[in-house]
């Protein structure tokens, strides 16, 4: 390869230029990300399920889950949480696993699933656990002169669509939208007036009766106290009877005359009498209740309809009997039976009807499966035609091309036909599909509407039976006290015709006396007769008054008795009527609901032809969906015969309502709409940020006074980072090329290693374009560790050229004889160091994840720096160092000298330096078991992330004015450039519950704050954190500040947490609160918690199942009722009004009970009394209930099928997790827990461990891999154990480093050690390498490791210079995310430091002690390196050697040069072999 490179220059040209411009072309391709491409093995199921309780939700609907998702292939654990209103079930799968498999086989689970879950539950959602997962910006907008309500529509229509064309952005979410929706609130009022009119006109006579009622009271009270009076006077009469002794004549005469005035009344009376029996008896004939009264209730629904509907179910229904159906409209409507026979037959054709329809619709609802086709036809009819538009345009450029442009448009045209061809046959088989679909559709259509329609009218129905039979019903004693009245009339009738007799009796006695007294006046016989007859007539009339009053008070208190009666029948009557004949039925939720959705419809029916004299075929479209709200608030709920329609706003108020006030969102102190930008999982962080940035500048170009301000850029955070490991790489690069200079003190050989690295870079960098190695923080760290080593082996190479080009052999033959001599001993020490890597095939999880891009990257860059080395080196060596000239060293020389005194002192006092080096090794060994590991460090950042979290009894207007008071603090701080703020947390199951499309209400306890900090603060960002903390200190909030958003020690924890086990909730709650305590006991944790503190307080209603089932209520029904009464609200449907769309919701708070009045929720039961007849009861919820407080359960999380709960807690400033865990351990095992419950530590100690574990495994395996190639080099099991003892050394300087840099050990410094096994061995294979070739060629021992020193010395500095110059500018840079690889730096300089100096003494002793033989050495013949014949050269060795003889004469000279100090006199060879071939190396 050297040879072929020095006569082939311009192959190596063309070559060089290849790979450069391939280097720029990949580097301009090549994605940048923060992190590598990371295959995260998880599965995430969320599952919704409101108003549901943790427990609730996990037997409902977690458990059903993770029974059915455990068994899948692959899946390694289960864990899951179980909150208020939803589920999260985590899948974690093995490392290999194909994760788009594995989501189709867990989306089918799923599926099957689906159908056993509760019906308030949604449909599962499965997601891919991706750091696409967070967003990549945060993007404020705010516009000079516009309101909330503008700028909301403006964002809408103008700026979201804009940023949602940018390639790369999968979508942007919102926060402070103002949302406009449609609201449906029942007004009781309204609904009561409506009723009051129903009520009137089906209890006409109850409202007339009610009317006489009151007058016939009246009239008793006047008629009673008329007898009042009667009685006084009859009773004055009494008293008057005595003394009255007036003339006989005279006052037989007035009694006559009296009698003759009270006959008349008394017949009167009794006539009076019959009419009031004749009235009773009328009124009892009449008490029967007339149905034709009663309301006659019309809906929305035709006969056409309806014979349409009953065709559908005779081809559909498997049990379709027509006789039990009725026959048409109007028998529906009054005959109760058939029409719930025809809505059982309705839902046996739907389910029928969707069996048949499931191969077309693939597990879902026709409705679900039209609306999904729709969508895609849409869709495919939109990229067909962009795709038309593609082809055309292609067509114009193709005809304005140039010829040698124009195949390569042919062929584009053709890709883009073949494209539109597969695009229209899809959209072709979803347009057969859909109109396959078309008939189901149009039937499910008219069963549904249908469906409704008859359960509207069944409930009309039964409200107007009930009415007619509470009529009847409350007549019942009304008809017993009139027949009552009768028999009392017909006894006082008889008394009053008796009476009559009398009277008419005494009157004629009385006549005949008054005629014997004017016949005979003075016999004194018929005067004593007429005293006693007038006494008597006078007691008579006396005694008819009595019966008169008495008769008069017996009628009005039965009339009073009738009117008593009569009013508590009116009432009872009054109050059935209201429950049955009314609207209430109709008006709820669930029936508004249907009916809202059923008239907001519009459905193309199917296609028809135009009829005679019309060869066209139409789609005919049904129905008109809602076009405004004053159209919905005139929607016909019913038309009720003397009331007329009754529409939706007669019973409701209707309103346009929005979320104005319900949200938080602010930039510094204006209000703004926050925009979440979220990347797509193939696209770049870097590309998405530019490109969006760039839109972003494009609209505030065009639209003075829009502001569009980034208050979060993950690509911001990318730049910093990568210009700042691209910076390191330049200056440690700059560096390398200052030492090589120095050493050298040429710079032709300086400028071959200059042009070297570069050309090595962009080669390594072609090769990870081509295996999909994004540049990110870890392979660009792993990029700048390379050109660190990526020099060594063009240094050695050209430093070996140099030295022969000094001896005076050509250049051409000194590149190829110095690259062939160096050759082997490079390929061993890039294999070694290749080799450290190797063992990552064996990793997994994390370390994998993190450290193959980072091992990739170091692989390809020594690959690349070994073929440049062998290839362009000797190349550009042959031209550059075509003139030689004499450069000294005296310094080196001096240093050379001290050395080698240095080195015989050691191999004469060994103890010295190995007592030294074993005291180093004990302190670091001790050092690293009390030294604190950490996964991933913390990294700095120009921006914080804050989250405010308010006290959860906040109001929304307090917890407004908290914020504001933070957002103040910020924004007061000087440092501080833009404050962002908005209501909610930055926590991932936020993100992953949006993610999902699950909305819910604002979350205004908590507050998102996004600090974007100027460069003078990002430098000095903890005392800006500090300040923060300061300021809200006094603030009745907890304020949390991140050092950013994409912090990576999120990848692990950061602190320290226990898993409780354990399978009783009360139990587990025990035992968290223990270990809670104890972990507040440990000095350096704080923020203890166990996740239950949000937990509400529970009210407990506990069911006496026993008492509960003898009134005929179960538990289950009991909690459905319940649960229907607190639900106040449902989603009916969706409004278009122009380019508007509006929810529609209804709301229903018109019966909603609070605590106090819950248990006098009344239940209706259906049960059988004594005689075997139905009746129904009514009962309070306190008669079968009682109610106990308590706290609630937050979360309820479980893994592997058992409950566990995670007490977590953080890690106090200036205290290690992974030393805390280990003082905590002893603390836990002695710890008594409740049976059952068992804990363990997790979370970061877990991972740091296994990272651990994982580590030494890949260093043991290295060691391993780096014998067996040194074993290959020296051709010897014992060589290799010599240099195999600078790896301790590395280790001890490693860690010294470490020490001194106050740094923690963590992943990415142990993968420095790793990479130090590689690095440190490399001077020892090529030290032990060269003594043995000096003791082969007859060098004493001693002095073989002395010469070995001296002549090795060169190169070894020079190697370990430029890596460790590389690194120290990683060290001591201060950019942001500088931390991440300066615990790598600082082993690596610290090792390879430490193990040089190390290799110069300590291997020379630890040979000159278990290496006394010689090495063996194998006479196989002298191969040469040059076996062709070379006349050139065998002139060159004719003349070279006449000139010798010639020069024999002359006197030698007294100084030699500088390479005589290196060289070590040898026994003599050829003088041929020692001009061609050199010193040994």
């Amino acid at each position: 390869m050297p040879k072929f490179s020095v006569k082939k220059p311009f192959t190596v040209l063309v070559a060089v230029i290849l790979v450069v411009v391939l280097g720029f072309v990949s580097l301009a391709g090549m994605q940048t990300d923060l992190l590598p491409n990371m295959n995260l093995p998880y599965l995430l199921v969320v599952t919704t399920y409101p108003g549901a309780s943790p427990e609730q939700v996990e037997s409902d609907v977690t458990q059903p889950l993770e029974n059915s998702l455990s068994t899948l292939n692959g899946v390694k654990n289960v864990t899951s949480q179980s909150n208020e209103n939803y589920s999260l079930v985590i899948l974690e799968y093995q490392d290999d696993t194909d994760m788009d498999s594995a989501m189709v086989k867990a989306s089918t689970a799923v599926n099957q699933l689906s159908d056993s879950l509760p019906d308030m539950a949604s449909t599962p959602t499965l997601m891919e656990m991706s750091p696409d997962m967070m967003a990549t910006q945060y993007i404020a907008v705010d516009y000079d002169g516009m309101d909330i309500y503008e700028l909301s529509d403006y964002v809408e229509d103008s700026v979201m669509p804009q940023l949602e064309r940018v390639d790369g952005v999968a979508s942007v979410s919102t926060t402070g939208l103002v949302k406009k929706s449609v609201e449906i609130t029942l007004d009781q009022d309204k609904i009561d007036e409506v009723n009051d009119k129903l009520l009137v006109k089906v209890s006409d006579r109850l409202a007339e009766a009610k009317k006489q009622l009151d007058e016939n009271d009246a009239k008793i009270k006047n008629g009673l106290a008329e007898l009042d009076t009667a009685q006084s006077q009859v009773d004055s009469g009494k008293a008057e009877l005595d003394t009255q002794k007036q003339s006989l004549t005279e006052q037989l005469r007035d009694a006559i005359n009296q009698l003759n005035a009270e006959i008349p009344k008394l017949e009167a009376q009794i006539a009076g009498l019959k009419g009031e029996l004749e009235t009773a008896q009328s009124k009892l004939g009449q008490l029967k209740a007339d149905p034709g009264s009663l309301p006659e209730v019309t809906l929305p629904i035709d006969d056409a309809l309806f014979a349409s509907c009953k065709e559908i179910l005779a081809k559909y229904d498997p049990h379709y009997d027509p006789g039990a159906l009725p026959a048409n409209l109007e028998e529906a409507k009054s005959d109760l039976t058939k029409m719930t026979a025809m809505q059982a037959s309705i839902e046996r054709a739907q389910q029928a009807l969707e069996a048949e329809a499931s191969a077309m619709t693939g597990g879902l609802s026709i409705r679900e499966a039209c609306a999904a086709l729709d969508a895609q036809i849409m869709a495919l009819t939109a990229q067909v035609q962009q795709k038309d538009n593609e082809i055309i345009q292609l067509q114009q450029k193709l005809e304005t091309a140039a010829p040698e442009e124009q195949d390569a448009i042919r062929a584009e045209i053709e890709s883009k036909k073949a494209e539109q061809a597969a695009l229209q046959a899809q959209l072709d088989a979803a347009t057969s599909q859909r109109a396959a679909l078309d008939d189901y559709r149009s039937a499910e259509s008219t069963l549904s509407t249908t469906r409704t329609a008859l359960q509207n009218a069944t409930v009309l129905l039964k409200a107007r039976q009930e009415a007619e039979t509470s009529l009847n019903e409350s007549t019942e004693e009304l008809r017993k006290t009139l027949q009552q009245t009768i028999s009392t009339l017909n006894t006082q009738i008889d008394k009053g015709e008796a009476m009559l007799a009398d009277l008419n009796e005494q009157r004629g006695k009385l006549q005949s006396m008054l005629e014997g007294l004017a016949a005979n006046p003075t016999d004194p016989k018929l005067a004593d007769m007429a005293v006693q007859l007038l006494f008597s007539g006078t007691e008579a009339q006396l005694g008819l008054g009595e019966f008169q009053i008495s008769s008069g008070r017996t009628q009005l208190e039965a009339g009073k008795t009738q009117l008593d009666a009569a009013r508590k029948e009116y009432e009872s009557a009054r109050e059935e009527a209201l429950k049955s004949a009314n609207l209430d039925q109709l008006l709820n939720m669930n029936t508004l609901k249907q009916l809202i959705a059923a008239q907001n419809f519009s459905m193309p029916a199917g296609y028809i032809d135009g009829g005679e004299g019309d060869s066209d075929q139409y789609i005919l479209k049904v129905g008109d969906a809602f076009d405004n709200v004053d159209e919905l608030k005139s929607m016909v709920l019913c038309s009720i015969d003397g009331i007329g329609d009754v529409r939706l706003s007669d019973v409701a108020d209707i309103e346009l309502t929005d979320n104005a006030d319900d949200s938080y969102a602010k930039v510094g102190k204006n209000r703004a709409v926050l925009l979440s930008i979220y990347k797509s999982s193939t696209a770049s962080t870097s590309s998405v940020s530019n490109a969006s940035t760039a839109a972003m500048k494009d609209l505030m170009a065009e639209n003075d006074g829009l502001h569009l301000t980034t208050i979060m850029d993950q690509g911001d955070y990318i730049k910093l980072i990568v210009n700042s490991v691209l910076s390191n790489l330049i200056e440690g690069a700059v560096l390398a090329i200052i030492v090589l200079a120095l050493f050298l003190k040429d710079i032709r050989p300086t400028l071959v290693v200059a042009i070297s690295m570069p050309l090595s870079v962009l080669f390594a960098i072609v090769l990870m374009y081509f295996t999909g190695i994004t540049l990110n923080i870890l392979s660009l760290s792993g990029l700048a560790l390379g050109v660190g080593m990526l020099v060594d082996n063009s240094v050695v190479v050209i430093e070996n050229i140099y030295r022969l080009r000094g001896r005076g052999i050509p250049a051409p033959r000194a590149a190829v004889q110095g690259a062939r001599q160096v050759a082997g001993a490079i390929m061993s020490s890039t294999l070694t160091t290749v080799c450290v890597f190797l063992p990552m095939v064996f990793a997994t999880g994390m370390v994998l994840e993190l450290l193959s891009d980072m091992a990739w990257t170091i692989t390809f860059s020594l690959l690349a720096s070994l073929i440049v080395a062998l290839t362009v080196v000797p190349c550009a060596g042959s031209t550059v160092l075509r003139k030689q000239r004499e450069i000294k060293h005296p310094w080196f020389d001096r240093f050379l000298n001290g050395y080698e005194k240095l080195l015989r002192f050691c191999l004469k006092r060994k103890a010295v330096p190995l007592t030294l080096a074993i005291a180093l090794l004990a302190v670091s060994v001790w050092r690293i078991a009390t030294m604190g590991v950490v996964l991933i460090p913390d990294m700095g950042s120009n921006q914080l992330s804050i989250t405010v979290t308010v006290p959860a009894d906040t109001e929304k207007e307090e917890a407004f004015a908290t914020a504001d008071a933070v957002m103040d603090a910020i924004t007061g701080i000087d440092g501080v450039e833009t404050v962002g703020a908005m209501s909610g947390g930055s926590d991932s199951t936020s993100n992953m519950l949006m993610m999902s499309g699950t909305e819910g209400t604002a979350d205004n306890t908590s507050f998102t704050y996004y600090v974007l900090l100027t460069d003078e603060g990002a430098g000095n960002s903890k005392a800006i954190q500090q300040q923060i903390a300061e300021n809200t200190a006094d603030l009745n909030c907890e304020v949390n500040i991140s050092a950013s958003s994409m912090d990576m020690s999120a990848l692990s924890g950061s602190g320290i947490e226990v898993d409780i086990y354990g399978r009783e909730l009360d139990d587990l709650t025990t035992a968290s609160q223990q270990v809670m305590e104890l972990l507040n006991s440990v000095d350096g944790i704080e923020n203890v918690s166990n996740g239950q503190e949000a937990g509400d307080e529970e009210v407990h209603i506990v069911i006496n199942k026993d008492k509960a089932m003898r009134l005929g209520l179960t538990v289950a029904q009991v909690y459905q009722q319940i649960s229907a009464k607190l639900s106040t609200n449902t989603t009916a449907t969706t409004l278009k009004v122009g380019s508007e769309t509006y929810t529609v919701t209804i709301v229903d708070k018109t019966d909603a009970p609070n605590l106090d009045d819950l248990f006098q929720m009344e239940f209706t039961t259906t049960t059988t009394d004594d005689d075997g007849n139905t009746v129904n009861e009514t009962h309070t919820l306190a008669e079968f209930a009682s109610r106990t407080n308590g706290n609630a359960y937050a979360s309820i999380a479980r893994e592997n099928g058992s409950r566990k709960i995670s007490v977590t807690s953080e890690t106090a400033e200036g205290y290690n997790t992974t030393l805390l865990s280990r003082e905590l351990e002893p603390k836990l095992a002695a710890l008594a827990l409740p049976d059952g419950c068992t804990a363990e530590i997790a979370g970061e100690t877990t991972q740091v461990t296994e990272m651990i574990q994982q580590m030494v495994k890949m260093i043991a395996l290295a060691l391993l891999f780096v014998y067996f190639v040194m074993v290959a080099q020296f051709q010897s099991l014992l060589s290799p154990f010599i240099v195999l003892f600078t790896i301790p050394l590395a280790f001890t300087g490693g860690m010294i480093g470490l020490m001194i840099g106050g740094e923690q050990l963590s992943v990415i410094s142990l993968m420095g050690f790793l990479v130090l096994m590689g690095v440190v061995v490399n001077n020892g294979i090529v030290f032990v390498d060269y003594a043995n070739q000096l003791r082969i060629g007859g060098l004493e021992r001693t002095d073989a490791l002395v010469a070995t020193g001296r002549t090795r010395m060169r190169p070894i500095l020079m190697t370990t210079l430029t890596t460790v110059l590389a690194m120290v500018t990683m060290i001591f840079s201060q950019d942001a995310g500088s931390e991440m690889g300066r615990g790598m730096a600082i082993v690596i300089v610290g090792g390879l430091s430490y193990a040089t100096l190390m290799t110069l003494f300590i291997v020379p002793v630890m040979y000159d002690l278990f290496y006394r033989k010689p090495p063996v050495n194998i006479d196989v013949g002298e191969d040469g390196m040059d076996d062709l014949p070379d006349d050139a050269a065998e002139f060159a060795a004719e003349f070279a050697a006449r000139r010798e003889a010639e020069d024999q004469h002359a006197p030698e000279p007294k100084m030699p040069d500088a390479e005589e100090h290196r060289r070590i006199k040898l026994p003599k060879k050829q003088k041929q072999d020692e001009n061609e071939e050199g010193i040994p190396q």
